[in-house]
């Protein structure tokens, strides 16, 4: 991975999924993701679409964008793998860095809040961070 892939992945939350439906077709839902040296967290309500396409379908890939205000934009970060459903009393590693970037309403996760878990209906998934793509604008210089 490239610095300037890890230096999105620490300062981005903002992110966005692509899953599976049952019938196989593509969708992509918001999300807020954490990174991690094991791989990005995404925390979600278990009966929602995402996480069942997840657990019905783990192969997913994963945009990671900067911090910012408007519509998502290059530069950010495409990572490609399997969503693994972690354990129900699975907490989150503690975040080395404050993101400077949250969607609405959402703070950093804090190992044993409740409201990351809220009697089990919201769980943890991890995409490891195997297959890691920079995403640069159009006009970037190399």
């Amino acid at each position: 991975m490239t610095d300037r892939a890890h230096a999105i992945l620490e300062a981005g939350t903002r992110g966005f999924v692509a899953t599976r439906t049952a019938a196989g077709q593509a969708v992509v839902h918001p999300i807020s993701v954490f990174h991690r040296e094991d791989g990005l967290w995404m925390n979600t309500y278990l009966k929602s679409a995402k996480a069942r396409n997840m657990i019905r379908h783990p192969a997913v890939a994963v945009v990671v964008v900067e911090s910012g205000d408007g519509a998502p934009r290059p530069p950010g970060v495409l990572v490609r793998g399997r969503a693994e459903l972690l354990p129900e009393d699975a907490e989150p590693p503690p975040a080395r860095v404050e993101p400077t970037y949250l969607l609405p309403g959402v703070t950093a996760p804090v190992p044993g809040d409740p409201r990351w878990s809220l009697d089990g209906r919201r769980r943890w998934f991890r995409v490891p961070l195997t297959d890691v793509t920079l995403l640069e604008a159009p006009d970037a210089q190399a």
